[in-house]
């Protein structure tokens, strides 16, 4: 899966709260200084929990990130994300996988998949930081590239060609073994916890 968000998710815009499913391109989304950017492309993306042999492996399983789990109240809701969509935390991108705790933060159960899963990934002209469901998240980072989006054809006709996105400059953190110490302790993260999630 490429970095999205679960239908639902809460994004913040100049005029307050709108679920990702109902941003437009050219909507505009506030970033998490403060600053309001234009939707560039909203690219959508249907994943069939039924045609894939399980058990899922991690990296195509949602990670649901429990209301206050992140701290300070935040996210304000659950939020449901893709594995390898970065949350912001202590000015680092760290993907939602690496935050999986088996508590307030986990993968969400194979039984609660719907036969189809729906993503949706927010571009806009730089990678930016913006607030989902009150947390601080990536818009996407195109390393993946987006023709496994179904409205791919929308976006060569509005654009001709996929731009790159040059990253932030900030650190990404993929695994839980990379974490601060401060993060881990702060998340009640053990490496125990990913031990045991990989077997």
């Amino acid at each position: 899966m490429n970095l999205c968000f679960a239908a639902g998710t809460m994004i913040a815009t100049p005029e307050g709260e709108v679920a990702v499913e109902a941003l437009a391109i050219g909507d505009r989304v506030r970033t998490a200084d403060g600053r309001d950017v234009a939707v560039k492309w909203l690219g959508v993306q249907t994943h069939r929990a039924a045609a894939v042999n399980l058990p899922l492996p991690e990296s195509a399983q949602p990670v649901r990130i429990r209301a206050g789990a992140l701290g300070g109240g935040l996210p304000h809701s659950d939020l449901t994300v893709t594995a390898d969509h970065g949350m912001v935390i202590d000015a680092m991108v760290i993907n939602a996988s690496a935050l999986v705790n088996g508590d307030t933060i986990d993968f969400v159960p194979l039984s609660e998949l719907e036969d189809s899963i729906t993503v949706y990934h927010i571009e806009t002209e730089a990678h930016d930081v913006i607030l989902a469901n009150g947390a601080p998240a990536e818009t996407f980072l195109d390393a993946a590239g987006r023709a496994a989006f179904d409205n791919y054809q929308e976006y060569l006709d509005l654009y001709g060609a996929e731009h790159l996105i040059p990253e932030m400059r900030v650190p990404r953190i993929s695994t839980a073994r990379l974490l601060p110490q401060a993060i881990k302790d702060r998340l009640a993260i053990s490496q125990r916890d990913h031990l045991a999630i990989a077997v």
